[in-house]
């Protein structure tokens, strides 16, 4: 259980959505925290159970038997023109990973007022989802390692001082580049993979999303909102472009004008190549129920890879070649993505949330799409093959899932391979977590998982996953903030997806406030 606090303290012309204090204007504050956490996983099984990997910010392996310790130094200046500077740096060492030792985090954030300027590498957690008991969002998860990168917005909801305050925004621009050459290499480097691969691959993602709601009279909100992702530039090895000819090395676009397109992946119809870059993001709607000791939030976030699933349009030729745009609606996909229900109960309750989560990637379009060599007149935009890329393999980092673990990340296969065996499943997840007392702390998974492969590599039978989790925590006092926390945790798979898994996760951390 990652135990790393960050604090972020962001200050704004007009009324936010939460009050984050005030700046002193004669003076400079200062805040530093030192973090120390010790992990250690063992278990029986091919692999570690998949909850002791997952949804962690990719710190833990997947070996069942591995461990690392990191250490944190993450602190805040507020100056009295009102910038606020945050900063951290997080090192570690490791055994049985896939690094001995590792940067995991290093930042410099930059707030004044609604703005915040984020440089350099730092954990960052799925949108409008809770990061401790669901099962990940689509586009992003916290699944991953951090990416470093430059990200400019409003990291909090910002309240516009227009219609009586019922309306508020959030969004961001970043742009930055995988760090994981040598993992993709090294894979390359297997047999069955013949060296294929691309590496120095560059980053983008940008959201927007918009709040209605005044929660100081009527305790009732609705959140509509859109992020995107892309994979752009890069180097490619031994792989094909067009037709038939393979490149030994090939530079892919990374100039103005490739940045240009990942920010803004509009095309004329045709016009679209592998060179534009690997596009895929959610549309996400939240209604909430704020209450003064109960809350209930009910979500769905829907996941596409183009335009087919996400505006529900086809390209469309008619006799002539001439293309045209054709509105498909909610027959296009909109059946597929993450559903959940969340409810937060009072503090004087042992139980402090309840989630329950649905996930169905089944549809992706239709198993067809067209193929250029043969005469079909009419388009299919179908056999949308989620996560998966054929110039950047998939959406991953050191081979964990930037999106949904759910669809069990690449670094799980064992050929080399980099791609998502499977991204048509079916899942019903549960998370609880809650307490006794200040010091006691808990959670709790079960997740069962149906799996029927790709469209192109169906398995040729289904697949079945249980995942199951158990951890509890305490806190020996409010002055050391000593941390002892067990985790166990188990698979059931009646394939050879993940395999089946028994662990035990058994963690020391300690937190100091220096300032």
């Amino acid at each position: 259980m990652l135990l790393i606090a960050v604090s972020f303290n962001v200050f704004v012309f007009a009324q936010k959505d939460e009050s984050f204090g005030s700046i002193s204007k004669t003076q400079i504050k200062h805040n530093l925290e030192y973090h120390l956490e010790t992990v250690a996983l063992t278990g029986s099984g091919p692999i570690a159970p998949f909850w002791h990997t997952s949804n962690r910010q990719g710190l833990p392996s997947v070996n069942n038997n591995s461990g690392y310790m990191h250490f944190a130094a993450l602190g805040s200046m507020s100056l009295p023109s009102g910038i606020v500077m945050d900063y951290g740096a997080d090192l570690g060492v490791g055994a049985g990973g896939q690094s001995d030792l590792f940067v995991h985090q290093l930042y410099i954030d930059l707030d004044y007022k609604w703005l915040n300027l984020s440089v350099g590498m730092k954990e960052r957690w799925g949108e409008l989802k809770n990061s401790r008991l669901s099962s990940g969002g689509l586009t992003w998860s916290g699944n991953g390692r951090p990416i470093p990168q430059v990200r400019l917005g409003l990291p909090e909801f910002v309240r516009l001082p227009i219609l009586d305050n019922w309306f508020s925004v959030k969004a961001h621009i970043a742009y930055g580049r995988l760090i994981d050459d040598r993992w993709r290499s090294e894979r390359a480097a297997m047999p069955s993979m013949q060296g294929r691969y691309t590496d120095k691959i560059l980053f983008n993602s940008k959201d927007l999303f918009l709040r209605v709601g005044n929660p100081s009279r009527i305790p009732f909100q609705v959140t509509l909102g859109i992020e995107m992702y892309c994979l752009f530039g890069g180097t490619m090895h031994n792989r094909p472009l067009t037709g038939l000819e393979v490149y030994e090395e090939y530079n892919l676009p990374s100039g103005p004008a490739a940045y240009l397109t990942a920010l803004v992946p509009v095309n004329e119809p045709g016009n679209q190549g592998k060179e534009n870059g690997n596009n895929l993001g959610s549309w996400h709607l939240s209604l909430d129920y704020l209450g003064k000791e109960w809350g209930i939030r009910a979500y769905y976030e829907h996941f596409f890879e183009d335009h087919s699933s996400m505006i529900g349009v086809e390209y469309k030729s008619d006799l002539d070649g001439t293309k045209n745009l054709v509105y498909y609606g909610f027959r296009r996909n909109w059946f597929d993505g993450l559903y959940g229900l969340e409810i937060s109960l009072p503090e004087r309750f042992p139980v402090s949330n309840v989630l329950v989560e649905v996930l169905n990637t089944r549809g992706q379009c239709g198993p067809i799409r067209k193929d250029q060599v043969y005469p079909i007149i009419e388009g299919v935009d179908g056999r949308d093959d989620m996560y998966n890329h054929d110039l950047y393999d998939s959406y991953s980092m050191s081979g964990y899932a930037l999106g949904s673990p759910i669809l069990v990340s690449p670094v799980y296969n064992n050929d080399g391979n980099q791609c998502f065996r499977s991204n048509r499943v079916l899942m019903y997840h549960v998370g609880i977590d809650g307490g006794f007392g200040a010091r006691w702390k808990y959670r709790a998974f079960f997740t069962n998982t149906t799996h029927w492969g790709t469209y192109e590599n169906p398995f040729n039978e289904i697949q079945d996953v249980t995942s199951c989790l158990f951890e509890g925590s305490y806190l020996f006092s409010d002055v050391n903030k000593w941390r002892i926390g067990l985790s166990v945790g188990f698979d059931l798979n009646d394939g050879d997806l993940i395999g089946n898994n028994t662990g035990v996760m058994f963690t020391i951390a300690k937190s100091w406030k220096i300032l």
